[in-house]
């Protein structure tokens, strides 16, 4: 019994130390996460907000490209960070210090990326309708290339002496008089 009660004594002893432990360690934490953040100057090159978000939505449109297929970039040595920088006329120490002063105010950040967003959506819209257009010009192009086929070859199959050139003139000659009764007359003589 007295081996027991020593022990109950030891473990409630060592949970009270555990606990007190527990509490300097979190008042510590506590102590170190309320330090004052820093927070950048305003560059002096501060890109301003709408350039930025010209510049956001390019790099993420350069990030796109890379992620589709990076070894034909790598391989025609084409330098995508130097073309946006290029194109908006800033270098890459000018944009980290433009970016790292408006992540640290979050609310002037978060304007910013919605309006990249709404840009990407915008972009990603006109690329859509673009490529759905070229598709429908494709379709087209290839149902009138077999019409004209079809037409010629069957006139061919029904007169097989007449070449194509002549079929072509004669059915240019019969849609202008709207007449297919001289199209067979002018076929069969």
């Amino acid at each position: 019994m007295k081996l027991k009660n020593k022990l109950l004594y030891k473990h409630k002893v060592q949970l009270k130390k555990g606990r007190l432990f527990l509490i300097v360690f979190v008042f510590g934490l506590v102590l170190t996460a309320c330090q004052d953040v820093k927070r950048p100057q305003i560059p002096v090159n501060l890109i301003a907000q709408d350039t930025m978000v010209s510049v956001l939505v390019d790099a993420y449109t350069i990030n796109a490209a890379r992620s589709i297929d990076n070894r034909i970039i790598v391989n025609k040595g084409v330098l995508l960070d130097s073309i946006l920088y290029s194109k908006h006329r800033i270098d890459s120490l000018q944009f980290a210090q433009s970016n790292a002063y408006y992540a640290s105010d979050l609310e002037v950040y978060k304007k910013l990326f919605l309006k990249v967003q709404e840009k990407l959506k915008i972009e990603k819209t006109k690329k859509d309708t673009l490529y759905a257009q070229y598709k429908r010009a494709k379709e087209l192009q290839r149902i009138k290339d077999s019409v004209k086929g079809a037409t010629l070859d069957s006139l061919q199959s029904i007169y097989p002496k007449i070449k194509r050139d002549s079929i072509n003139k004669l059915l240019e000659i019969a849609l202008q008089k709207k007449d297919t009764t001289t199209l067979t007359t002018t076929l069969l003589q």
